[in-house]
């Protein structure tokens, strides 16, 4: 794909999903990893260590400052994503690889695409199903008519309320929310690969654990502008975690699961394989066919789509604006509910995050 160029990487922040960067930067043909950065010395050193980095910062300004990289693979904590994007968009790399979600609120969002606009940098945002062959393949299922028209899409990412106080994902200050912000967001963006864009939303968000300052249930209904309803669960307070979406046409149905407690034990820890079940009109309910899956690593898939976005001078399928779309449907799920459980039409006329101002307020 590279034709022989070489491309260098460096990663910003070095937690769990830093791993998965750097095994696609190592796996692709004409990209090298040659730096990383992060403000725990000993994480850095251990992951640097264990990927053969040879350079290594303590801050992401001191290594878009001093490393020669081409691309910016952006790992970090959820309230840092905005900054190192538009720092590394600012510093001159070519290609930025954000985790999701993308930013904390629209105007951050807008703010990360106006800078790779200017920079002439291609920003993919990571919501990985979108590089991931299966899902791919059930779009094209889908649009092939395999199950007639869309009618419905009912999507579960169910957790327990039991949550850490100390981790950072509990606290609104570094997460921006919680299961809607860190996991949903893929179902979000899932659901606009498959069904077009949203018309409006009812929802409801709540918090019922009031030792950590994330919502622990946000639910709602959102009409696609193809006609398709989309209702969803995020969180639930449940004792059992499942990640689980059900799509139904006029003539079949798709369902799409993963293990227990959302572990993708299938592969081996940390994918997307799900398990993919097809059910046709006019059979039994019960006589579900189980549909051939096949094992990817997504991020080697996402790299490449990012080379290729270099070199061909054209927009990811998972581009700064597809991440800000699967944003937009999280802010209105909780303008919802700071309006009053009231519906929120798209395109939304706000730029804040709701859910930060009701928790401000103690709406929330």
């Amino acid at each position: 794909m590279t034709d022989g160029k070489r491309y260098t990487a460096g990663i910003v922040g070095c937690g769990r999903v830093a791993a998965m960067h750097a095994k696609a930067f190592t796996e692709v043909p004409g990209t090298q990893l040659a730096a990383a950065a992060d403000i725990d010395p000993d994480k850095l050193d251990s992951f640097c260590e264990h990927w053969s980095i040879p350079q290594r910062y303590s801050s992401y300004e001191e290594m878009l400052a001093q490393a020669d990289v081409d691309i910016v693979s952006v790992c970090t904590l959820d309230n840092l994503h905005g900054p190192v994007t538009i720092a590394a968009a600012e510093a001159g790399v070519r290609g930025i690889l954000c985790e999701k979600p993308m930013a904390f609120h629209l105007e951050e969002a807008d703010r990360m695409i106006a800078a790779c606009d200017r920079a002439g940098a291609k920003l993919i945002v990571n919501h990985s199903m979108r590089f991931e062959q299966n899902y791919i393949n059930v779009k094209e299922m889908i649009e092939q008519g395999e199950i007639g028209n869309l009618r419905t899409i009912r999507a579960n990412l169910l957790t327990t309320d039991q949550y850490n106080p100390s981790s950072w994902h509990t606290r609104y200050e570094t997460a921006g929310g919680g299961q809607l912000m860190h996991d949903a967001t893929h179902i979000f963006d899932l659901i606009r690969f498959y069904a077009g864009d949203p018309e409006w939303v009812f929802a409801t968000v709540e918090r019922g654990n009031k030792s950590v300052t994330i919502e622990d249930l946000g639910a709602g209904l959102f009409r696609m502008d193809n006609g398709t309803l989309f209702f969803f669960e995020s969180g639930g307070r449940r004792r059992y975690g499942t990640y689980e979406i059900l799509i139904e046409g006029d003539e079949g149905r798709l369902a799409i699961q993963h293990g227990a407690f959302n572990s993708l034990e299938r592969s081996a820890g940390y994918g997307w394989e799900p398990y993919l079940h097809r059910w046709r009109g006019g059979a039994e309910p019960v006589e579900w066919e189980p549909v051939a899956t096949q094992r990817q690593h997504a991020w080697i898939n996402a790299v490449n789509d990012l080379i290729d976005c270099i070199e061909q001078d054209r927009e990811s399928v998972s581009s700064g604006w597809q991440g800000r779309a699967a944003l937009e449907m999280i802010m209105a799920v909780f303008e919802s509910q700071r309006r009053g459980l009231a519906r929120v039409d798209f395109p939304l006329d706000i730029r804040d995050n709701p859910f930060g101002d009701m928790l401000s307020k103690g709406q929330i």
